[in-house]
């Protein structure tokens, strides 16, 4: 083996020059078939059966109703896979047609069709491994060994070890190989063929998805690609967002731009066809791959999208954190048929997108489950249209397909919270030692004391009040504009833009609130119920969604009524698991309810959410009264610092040296959570050493009955967000105009 690999080696340089380390990449390459290490590397990963039965379903399907042709086994479907791996999309043709023929017409008509297939499918793989593999399964299966009597021998398969992103006939020099340069130099020509005149109908496959490292466009997308995928990248210039195109470079995107050359451009294309991928589910959203999708809803008819998500290098998203690929990497995937039948005309492509979180499939066995029971007739059921523009998402737009009003849109202003950018100098949970730091840190400036009058209340985190020292002229972002509005009284409601994961999509604090407000990171966003601006002072409440509203209901509506139905509406526990998909990329929208009855009940019990979360003095929380609940069994040291144990059932100590014991402190608490930020435990933290007297406990223990509070009236506003999405009011019951 080792011969014959050092044999071809020289050759393999000849197919790809330019490598770094070439001769240690080729033996790479072919290990990568055993090694995953280097399949990641490469961008190489085994497909899932499952995947290939449905996609190899979806091709049948399309080629028979969009190309009118026999399905898979047409003799006038010519078949590619341009990154063939392994062969195992070409397998998974080979064997449906096998399957088909077998069962129309016995096994003698399989063997002919077989025969047939052999000469009008085709493949391309850069990395020897993968394809000598591919070689010896498809003669295995095509010959169908399993069969009685002695199988024919099958012509040369249209596999070819060739770069398919290499421009055809630009090669390097073979220089001297001497016996080897003949076998090259024939595979060599029989790939630019296919690459270049053999009339391609059907692209099938894994393309590799890889974001390219610096200098990575030049050797792995060489210099032809470069130029050909430049139509990708320039409508994203011409909008303004050209500085959004350093994550653009990727190898998924090439090869849908090689695809696409392949159909339409190539000498001999055809001009119609399908392209079936498993890629990189990135390019359906974002400015990088706006150009892409726009050359896609120009070149084809009908574009279906199974969105199969599983991106865990961002971490759970929007309550769902058992999200898993179908592949075993860390990259999030999707499965695209693209179709160019001639049936728009020169219109736009009809999207189609159907998300494996809209259908309840989060483990990697729900989703190939779900495309196992699509894959005999290669669709699914309950796909959205995507009526959007030219450069928009290949995704339905949010909430409703963008029926429902955002929070942007409920309110007149918003801004962003505070931020101190050095909370451990401006930020503290006590008033005096806030004032100590910040003399020291005024006297080390040279910029004398701190003036009192200064130090002011902040809503730092959910259920977590502290002091800051509201100076303009030190603070990182201080909000000028967003203090004005807020005055001396207010409360807002703060979320995020994106990324919402699980528990309360909003909440509302009563003091001015930090820029982390929400959730302790990922800065967020305040829409106040008043706006003191003296020019604008009044209900900060969009008059429109006012005036929509008392349209819809025939009754007037306040501005606290409706701020408090949607702080109701979106602290349903429910809420952020129902819109998972949707919380992603943009901010909460509000399913108003178009019955006046349920909107009254969301009133009120956002009402109370309201006093609970913002330390109404006015509303104590009803667990206080309980003498069991989060009582203290033993008291302090006195001056021992707050340094709490982990919790073990519903018991905590507060101090290091065990005094301090805490009871009846429900497990609950201690795991709730605002988009991952745990509530309780961080409250603790933020102050740690602070000697653990009576005013500390009770701020504890007030804070606990809140939490529990908070728990009960969430779930309370399940119930009311479950009547309200019966019937919703949409835009134009509302009369906002769509965005």
């Amino acid at each position: 083996m080792l011969d014959t690999v050092n044999s071809f080696a020289p050759a393999i340089l000849a197919i790809r020059p330019g490598r770094p380390d070439p001769i240690l990449y080729f033996y790479e390459d072919f290990l990568s078939v055993f090694d995953p290490a280097a399949r990641e590397r490469h961008g190489v990963y085994f497909t899932p059966v499952e995947v290939v039965r449905f996609m190899a379903g979806a091709l049948n399907r399309a080629a028979g109703a969009n190309l009118g042709l026999n399905g898979l086994r047409d003799p006038n479907l010519t078949i590619l896979d341009p990154a063939t791996g392994t062969g195992t999309f070409l397998l998974g043709v080979a064997e449906r047609v096998r399957d088909e023929a077998a069962a129309a017409g016995g096994r003698g008509r399989a063997d002919l069709e077989l025969r047939d297939l052999a000469g009008r499918m085709f493949g391309l793989e850069l990395l020897v491994g993968p394809y000598a593999v591919a070689h010896y399964r498809l003669h295995h299966t095509l010959r169908d060994p399993a069969g009685p009597g002695p199988r024919p021998a099958l012509p040369r398969l249209g596999v070819y070890l060739a770069d398919t992103l290499a421009e055809p006939g630009a090669a390097a020099p073979l220089g001297r190989l001497g016996f080897v340069s003949a076998g090259i130099t024939e595979e060599r020509r029989a790939a630019d063929h296919i690459k270049a005149q053999q009339p391609i109908l059907a692209i099938i496959g894994n393309p590799p998805y890889r974001r390219l490292e610096e200098g990575e466009d030049r050797t792995l997308v060489g210099q032809w690609m470069n130029a050909l995928w430049d139509d990708l990248k320039r409508p994203v210039r011409d909008a303004g967002q050209g500085n959004q195109l350093n994550t653009f470079p990727e190898l998924s995107v090439a090869f849908w731009r090689w695809a696409m050359w392949k159909i339409f451009e190539a000498e001999g294309a055809p001009q119609r066809g399908v392209v079936a991928y498993i890629s990189n589910r990135k390019f359906l959203t974002g400015w990088p791959y706006a150009g892409l999708r726009q050359l896609m809803r120009n070149r084809f008819d009908r574009i279906e999208i199974i969105d199969l998500r599983g991106d865990l290098r961002r971490g759970p998203r929007a309550g769902i954190d058992r999200d898993m690929g179908v592949f075993d990497i860390q990259v999030g995937t999707a499965i695209t048929i693209a179709i160019a039948d001639g049936s728009r005309a020169g219109q736009p492509a009809e999207i189609h997108y159907l998300d494996s979180w809209a259908e309840g499939h989060f483990s990697r066995r729900a989703k190939l489950d779900w495309l196992e029971s699509g894959a005999a007739t290669g669709t699914l059921p309950n796909s959205i249209p995507v009526v959007r523009e030219p450069l928009d998402d290949f995704r339905p737009r949010p909430f409703g397909n963008g029926e429902w009003p955002s929070l942007r849109e409920c309110f007149a202003f918003s801004k962003s919270g505070m931020k101190s950018g050095n909370d451990s100098v401006f930020v503290d949970a006590h008033a005096a030692a806030l004032a100590q730091k910040v003399d020291d840190f005024l006297q080390q400036s040279g910029l004398g004391g701190h003036d009192p009058a200064l130090i002011q209340r902040l809503s730092y985190r959910p259920f977590d009040l502290r002091s800051f020292y509201n100076d303009l002229r030190l603070l990182n972002r201080p909000g000028p504009q967003m203090q004005r509005a807020w005055g001396a009284h207010n409360v807002g409601l703060y979320a995020l833009p994106g990324g919402t994961s699980a528990g309360p999509a909003v909440w509302c604090h009563g003091l001015l609130p930090d820029y982390h407000a929400f959730r302790g990171s990922y800065g967020g966003y305040v829409f106040p119920l008043h706006d003191r601006r003296p020019a604008s002072a009044g209900p900060n409440v969009s008059g429109a969604l006012l005036a929509g509203l008392a349209g819809a209901y025939g009754v007037r509506v306040t501005a606290e009524e409706v701020f408090d139905a949607i702080l109701c509406l979106l602290s349903a526990q429910s809420y952020t698991l129902r819109f998972a998909e949707d919380l992603e990329d943009v901010f909460p929208h509000v399913p108003f309810p178009a019955d006046h009855a349920v909107f009254v009940r969301a009133a009120q019990l956002g009402a109370r959410i309201r006093a609970v979360q913002t330390f109404d003095p006015a509303h104590p929380p009803g667990r206080l009264a309980d003498p069991d609940f989060v009582r203290l069994s033993t008291a302090p040291t006195p001056g021992a610092g707050l340094e709490p144990s982990d919790p073990e059932g519903d018991r905590l100590t507060l101090c290091a040296d065990g005094s301090g014991q805490v009871d009846g402190l429900p497990a609950a608490l201690w795991s709730f959570e605002v988009s991952g930020y745990p509530v309780l435990e961080r409250w603790l933290e933020g102050r740690a050493n602070q000697p653990v007297d009576l005013a500390l406990f009770d701020a504890f223990r007030d804070v606990c009955a809140r939490i529990a509070e908070h728990i009960d009236l969430a779930a309370q506003a399940d119930t009311i967000l479950g009547e309200a999405l019966g019937a919703t009011l949409n835009r134009d019951a509302l009369g906002i105009p769509a965005t």
